[in-house]
């Protein structure tokens, strides 16, 4: 029979963030929550290749962008049903072809273009991203967990997000959305689906609304009591902006074309696997790999593969509960913006 398990074992691939590379749904936006005084630290590495651009849903080839991404996350339980996580990204990136970005001055009365991006320089540039607060509540569990939430994504510091290399979109947001969890062991024993639905309120910019959809799904399979194998998926619809189109600088008009990473319909649907394994009862290691099936508009991820680390812990006189009864929960999810 297998131990019974506890939140630790929940959050041992919390962090492998899809929400890294695809948008910025909170890694701690899921079903399960930690007992009071207990919590996880999670380290996570991140590389992303892109070979493919997309006007509409017509791919062409306008260069290469690298992006890598480290990610120091933290998830601590509130009480037995409210927990909170927060986290940031440090992200480097680096674009290499003739397409670059050039730069822009949006101060006077008209816009005017010039010169070159140097985040399109051909070398990696690193910064801070943005700041990740979500807080969540359970609503159920024992077998079936729903828990609704509410998160933001606020930009560290104004960075540039004109650019093929740029850290991120710069853009404000406010998520609501609930997840859902429930082990089918009647089906097959050690089978586990999670899935996550979440909207994300950005506001206007210019002329639209680029407010968003997420849902995640995942299946995990637990092989053994310390090895997860995990089936990912996530898909984004943006409901208000515009299709991009070949010659954009010239087509579009100008201001749009300056904000276009944030007012073009980012859609996508994204594959993926991975892994987690509990080296003892503190800690865990976890990895992933992603592959875009379906895109409109931005980037479509070539390949992107995650590697990291969960520390769980308890604070004094936290109480050691549970919120499985028969195996081990994890989580494997990823989050950033394909700029």
């Amino acid at each position: 029979m297998m131990p019974i398990l506890r939140f630790r074992t929940s959050v041992a691939a919390l962090a492998v963030p899809l929400i890294l590379v695809v948008g910025p749904s909170s890694a701690g936006a899921q079903a399960f929550v930690p007992a009071k005084g207990e919590g996880s630290v999670s380290v996570l590495f991140q590389d992303v290749a892109v070979k493919e651009h997309y006007n509409g849903t017509t791919p062409f080839n306008n260069g290469q962008i690298r992006t890598e991404i480290v990610l120091v996350d933290l998830t601590y339980g509130l009480t037995d049903k409210v927990a909170f996580s927060i986290g940031m990204p440090m992200v480097a990136a680096k674009y290499t072809g003739a397409g670059g970005h050039p730069l822009v001055d949006l101060s006077g009365p008209t816009v005017v273009f010039y010169g070159l991006n140097p985040l399109d320089d051909g070398t990696y540039h690193q910064t801070l991203q943005d700041l990740r607060f979500n807080l969540r509540y359970n609503v159920t569990k024992k077998g079936f967990w729903l828990t609704p939430f509410v998160g933001s994504v606020v930009p560290s510091h104004d960075y540039d997000y004109f650019a093929h290399a740029a850290p991120g979109s710069h853009l404000n947001e406010v998520q609501f959305g609930v997840s859902a969890a429930k082990l089918l062991d009647s089906l097959v024993p050690g089978l586990l689906v999670q899935g996550t639905y979440s909207y994300g309120v950005i506001g206007r910019v210019l002329d639209f609304t680029p407010n968003r959809s997420n849902v995640d799904l995942e299946l995990g399979y637990f092989l053994t009591p310390k090895l997860r194998l995990l089936a990912l998926s996530t898909g984004q619809l943006t409901h208000d902006g515009i299709d991009m189109v070949p010659n954009a600088r010239a087509k579009l008009p100008a201001l749009v074309y300056a904000h276009h990473d944030q007012v073009s319909r980012d859609n996508f649907l994204i594959l993926g696997g991975g892994a987690a394994f509990s080296l003892n009862e503190k800690i865990d290691i976890y990895g992933s790999m992603i592959h875009t099936v379906a895109k409109r508009n931005g980037h479509a991820i070539d390949h992107g593969v995650t590697m990291g680390m969960s520390w769980s812990f308890s604070t004094a006189r936290a109480k050691d509960r549970m919120i499985a009864s028969d195996r081990s929960l994890a989580k494997c999810v990823c989050e950033k913006g394909t700029r």
